[in-house]
């Protein structure tokens, strides 16, 4: 059994839309430490904690309640994944202006489906295909992950949808999910 070694280039990323492309729309970033400006891959949700200063997104926050860095899934606010870096000190400069600190954003709409790596013991088996699991938040990588070992249904986050052949038999391997429709913003909806 072959054991993939994560690292921070293992972010999500959008595999596919059957349609068309995956959709891309520009948002702001809200300011947040350093250590928590978004990068590229990671999930991001709109920042509902501050209402001031128009429509804002941050990564989405991930103590899933249980301060085990899941990602929180009671939440309506879901918009998609970074595909740039906020390449600002996260700080407010600038943002009395609606025109900087944009960065592109793929859509999770429900019909996106996304590569993703698994983190945790489990294997990854084509048994995993229309399983729901939890997504995980790695603070030292600063990326999230699918957790594969995690069986907690009020935290599950994403439907697995396929499984890569190369993936099959591996431990924190990719697979193929789309995002719970409940999770997502009205914006993207």
């Amino acid at each position: 059994m072959a054991q993939w070694t994560l690292n921070a280039g293992n972010y999500f990323r959008p595999l596919r839309k059957y349609e068309a492309s995956p959709r891309i729309r520009h948002f702001q970033c809200s300011t947040a430490a350093s250590t928590a400006t978004i990068t590229v891959g990671q999930v991001v949700t709109n920042n509902t904690v501050v209402s001031t200063g128009g429509f804002r997104i941050v990564r989405a926050p991930s103590s899933g309640g249980t301060g085990a860095n899941l990602l929180e899934v009671a939440i309506t606010s879901l918009i998609g994944i970074a595909a740039e870096s906020d390449a600002s000190s996260g700080s407010t400069a600038g943002l009395s202006d609606p025109n900087v600190r944009k960065i592109p954003v793929y859509l999770a709409d429900g019909a996106t489906e996304w590569l993703g790596w698994c983190k945790g013991n489990g294997v990854i088996e084509s048994t995993m295909i229309g399983q729901q699991k939890a997504i995980i938040f790695d603070s030292t990588l600063h990326t999230f992950f699918i957790d594969s070992t995690n069986s907690t249904a009020a935290l599950m986050a994403v439907t697995i949808t396929d499984v890569p052949d190369y993936s099959l038999g591996s431990t924190n391997g990719p697979v193929v999910f789309r995002f719970l429709s409940s999770m997502a913003s009205p914006v993207i909806k």
